[in-house]
């Protein structure tokens, strides 16, 4: 491949991802809004056991694939300068490229561990209120 296709595969690629994240960024956000509030975007109160079932089922596994699809992606990127017929020329675009997808990691893996504290903390108060 010569260095304008890796360039426009580069373009695509982190337009998709971008568009991915964000997607996923809103939705994690919103399931981690609704576990800590106790309530629905309409304003419908949730269970205990709701709240808890949103954490373990909804937030985990989102939180957890967003962190690994950007690690992947930022491999990926790592990688395909390999393909060009000349990949000294272009490795450092990639490589600047691949920060974005890295940081992206290091957000949702660092930061999750974080809201994680908080959600445990929200979860363990609603549980000796006896919250329903």
């Amino acid at each position: 491949m010569n260095s304008l296709q890796l360039a426009l595969i580069l373009v695509a690629s982190v337009w998709a991802a971008l568009n991915t994240l964000i997607a996923g960024y809103n939705a994690v956000n919103g399931t981690r809004d609704r576990i800590l509030t106790g309530f629905t975007d309409e304003g419908i109160q949730l269970s205990y056991e709701h709240r808890r079932l949103l954490y373990r089922n909804d937030w985990v596994p989102l939180k957890l694939g967003l962190a690994l699809i950007s690690l992947a992606f930022a491999a990926f990127l790592v990688f395909l300068p390999n393909l060009a017929t000349d990949p000294e020329t272009i490795r450092w675009v990639f490589y600047c490229a691949a920060l974005l997808p890295f940081g992206a990691f290091v957000g949702f893996f660092g930061l999750g561990l974080s809201d994680r504290s908080a959600i445990k903390r929200t979860l363990d108060a609603a549980a000796a209120a006896g919250s329903e």
